[in-house]
């Protein structure tokens, strides 16, 4: 169950989008943020691989972090 729910915001794709935190959503967020604190060290210090690497987790762990939180925690993909 999410601590927030906006109720239905519309569709998108065929996916109900809703605004909905759950506990998953804001680890992932959190993880998202660290991604980027190691990212700027990494452009600091100029370490290629850590740049390569932070991106990767910073796109991934982003991009689901908010597609969570709009799909409610729970995306339903059947019709």
């Amino acid at each position: 169950m999410p601590f927030i729910d906006s109720g239905k915001l519309g569709k998108l794709f065929g996916i109900d989008i809703h605004i909905g935190v759950n506990i998953f959503a804001i680890l992932m967020f959190l993880v998202f943020l660290f991604a980027l604190k190691g990212l700027m060290h990494s452009f600091k210090t100029k370490n290629i691989l850590g740049i390569i690497f932070g991106l990767l987790a910073a796109a991934s762990f982003g991009f689901f972090s908010i597609a969570t939180m709009l799909t409610y925690g729970y995306p339903i993909l059947h019709h």
